[in-house]
């Protein structure tokens, strides 16, 4: 079975990500949009430069964000599940996996795993947490809250 992550997961990462990198590149490139001058700082007349900057950003934006909606999915098997990212998959086995945090990945709507051979996964949520609930279901080798902290106390999840 076919499982899609949730878009908003990926779009309010996608913005913050963007709008930051935004931020770094126009300041690094302050002189495209300003002219400095001897009463301070005058803004620049729209120009074919500006332009182009403003669109190639929208452009990757865009184009980034689109692969990440329609390229990230979960595959989900009677022994594993594959976590397919564009060309990318990572298969998780149930038996592999040793802790899932419960709590924490129904309040953030996400899925949190600890399994011996690759630590701690953050796995974003779909719609319905069928993820979620096909992990609780098949993995036979759970612990507890208290024995996972017992056995990994420097483990933080």
């Amino acid at each position: 079975m076919v499982v899609k992550i949730h878009p908003w997961r990926i779009t309010w990462r996608y913005l913050l990500v963007f709008l930051i990198i935004f931020a770094i590149a126009f300041s690094a490139s302050f002189n495209v949009f300003f002219l400095p001058g001897e009463g301070g700082v005058y803004v620049r007349p729209f120009s074919a430069s500006q332009g182009i900057f403003i669109g190639v950003f929208v452009l990757l934006f865009v184009v980034t964000y689109l692969m990440a909606l329609f390229g990230q999915r979960y595959i989900i098997e009677d022994k594993y599940f594959i976590v397919k990212r564009l060309s990318k998959e990572y298969q998780y086995d149930y038996s592999s996996i040793i802790f899932i945090d419960k709590e924490q990945s129904k309040k953030k709507k996400m899925v949190i795993i600890f399994t011996k051979r690759s630590g701690v996964k953050y796995l974003l949520g779909d719609k319905e947490g069928k993820l979620l609930e096909t992990v609780i279901k098949k993995c036979p080798n759970t612990m507890t809250v208290e024995e996972f902290r017992r056995a990994y106390p420097h483990e933080r999840y």
